[in-house]
C-alpha cells in the first residue's frame, strides 16, 4: 500500500510518516564475471521469483561490506536492493511488477521503474559513474537524496553534481568529489557481514600463502610483488601459493599458469583464510590510505593479514599485534619465512585481529553510523 494510504490510517502527514519511516533505495552494480559464476553454479535461479534470486545473492556476500538494505531494516527503513546489471533479477522483478519483458532486458529502463515505483527517499549505490548526474535526468521524481559510495579514482568526466551526499574513507575523495559536483562528502568505513557463515566454521590451512584480487594497471605494485613471490616458490621446495584472480594476464606467465580463478562472495571469504598468511598488496591509488575492503575482509574472516604498511592502520589495528606489515620486498619475505616458522604467533594475530574487527568493525556496528548519516542528509533535503 501507499504512504499516503498509511499515513491517513495514522493521522500524520506523508512527510512525517516518511520522516518516520524513510524509503531506503540501493542499487548496485556487480561484476559481470561474478554474476556469470553465480548463475552458472546455480542455474535455476535464473527464473527464480525476485525475492528468492536477491535473498540468495545477499547471502552469499559479494561486496558485503558495503550492502546495507539488510542492517538498515533494524534502524527503520523500508528497503529494496537493486543489482541494476542483473538481467536475471531485473526481467524478474519486470515480470513480477506488470511491465512487458523482451528477449533482452533494458536494464536502464528497469531500474529507473524501480526508482519510480519504490519513491525512495534515499537512492544510494556504490557506482556513482554508472549513475552520474545525466542519469538522473530521466528520474520522473527526484528522491529527496541522492548518494552514493567511492573508494577508487574518479575519471575525468565523472560528473557528480546530481548527488547530496559521497561517503568515502579516503582523503583524496574529499576534494575529487566536490570538484566533481557533489554538495557533501562524508568520512565512511565498510563493515563484516556479523551474520557470515565462514564465523561458524573452522579454519583450513591449505597454502602457505594466499593472494587474492584483481590485478590491473592500478596495481603495478601488486603485479610486481606477486611475481616476486612467486619467483621466491619456485625456488623454495614445499613453498606453496595459492593464487586467486580473475583475469592474471598481467601477471608473469608462471603465474598465469598457477592461477586457479576469481573467488567471490563467502567463497572468497572461506579462501582468504585457507592461507598460513594472507598477503595484501594495496590499489597504487591513494598511497595505500586504509583501510580497503581487504582489510575487513580479512581480519572479520580470521586470516592471518601481512599487508602494506600505512602510518593510519594504527587507527583500526595494531601492527604486530592484530595484524601485520611489510614496508619493502626485503621486509615481506622475510617476516613470510618468519611466520611460516612461528605457526602460533601468526594465528593469535589472526585472532585477535577478528576479535578486533567483529567488536569496532562489524557491518552491525557501522549500520548504526551509516542509518544517522542517511537520516541527517535527509534533514538536509
Amino acid at each position: 500500500m501507499s504512504p499516503g494510504f498509511w499515513a491517513t490510517l495514522l493521522g500524520i502527514s506523508t512527510a512525517q510518516l516518511r520522516r518516520l519511516v524513510p524509503r531506503f533505495l540501493q542499487v548496485n552494480t556487480f561484476y559481470p564475471d561474478y554474476l556469470m559464476d553465480f548463475y552458472a553454479a546455480r542455474p535455476h535461479l535464473q527464473i527464480a521469483s525476485y525475492a528468492e534470486q536477491m535473498d540468495t545473492l545477499l547471502d552469499d556476500e559479494f561486496s558485503g561490506t558495503h550492502i546495507w538494505t539488510r542492517p538498515l531494516k533494524a534502524h527503520g527503513f523500508e528497503t529494496l536492493n537493486v543489482i541494476a546489471n542483473n538481467p536475471f533479477t531485473q526481467r524478474a522483478w519486470m515480470r513480477e511488477n506488470g511491465y512487458q519483458v523482451g528477449e533482452k532486458v533494458d536494464s536502464a529502463f528497469a531500474t529507473l521503474r524501480q526508482i519510480h515505483d519504490f519513491a525512495p527517499d534515499v537512492f544510494y549505490t556504490n557506482d556513482v559513474v554508472t549513475f552520474h548526474a545525466g542519469f538522473f535526468k530521466a528520474v520522473e521524481k527526484r528522491p529527496p537524496v541522492i548518494a552514493g559510495w567511492r573508494g577508487f579514482p574518479l575519471p575525468a568526466n565523472a560528473d557528480l553534481s546530481a548527488y547530496d551526499l559521497i561517503l568515502t574513507s579516503f582523503d583524496r575523495m574529499f576534494g575529487e568529489a566536490r570538484s566533481k559536483g557533489a554538495k557533501h562528502v562524508e568520512r565512511f568505513h565498510p563493515g563484516f557481514p556479523d551474520e557470515s557463515p565462514v564465523l561458524r566454521e573452522p579454519r583450513e590451512i591449505k597454502y602457505d600463502v594466499v593472494i587474492s584480487g584483481s590485478v590491473t594497471t592500478q596495481h603495478l605494485r601488486r603485479i610486481q610483488l606477486i611475481n616476486m613471490i612467486l619467483e621466491m616458490s619456485q625456488e623454495t621446495p614445499g613453498f606453496s601459493v595459492g593464487l586467486f584472480t580473475p583475469r592474471p594476464q598481467p601477471l608473469s606467465p608462471y603465474a598465469q599458469q598457477i592461477n586457479k580463478g576469481a573467488r567471490w562472495g563467502v567463497e572468497m571469504l572461506r579462501t582468504i583464510r585457507s592461507g598460513r598468511i594472507l598477503v595484501n598488496i594495496d590499489v597504487d591509488a591513494f598511497d595505500g590510505q586504509p583501510p580497503n575492503m581487504r582489510l575487513i575482509e580479512a581480519t572479520g574472516s580470521g586470516a592471518f593479514l601481512l599487508t602494506t604498511h600505512h602510518p593510519e592502520l594504527v587507527n583500526f589495528f595494531e601492527p604486530g599485534d592484530e595484524i601485520e606489515t611489510f614496508r619493502t620486498p626485503q621486509e615481506l619475505f622475510s617476516k613470510i619465512n618468519y611466520y611460516l616458522a612461528m605457526p602460533d604467533r601468526a594465528d593469535e594475530i589472526a585472532r585477535r585481529g577478528q576479535e578486533r574487527c567483529m567488536r569496532e568493525h562489524s557491518r552491525g556496528g557501522r549500520a548504526v553510523w551509516f542509518a544517522d548519516l542517511m537520516r541527517k542528509a535527509l534533514e538536509r533535503a
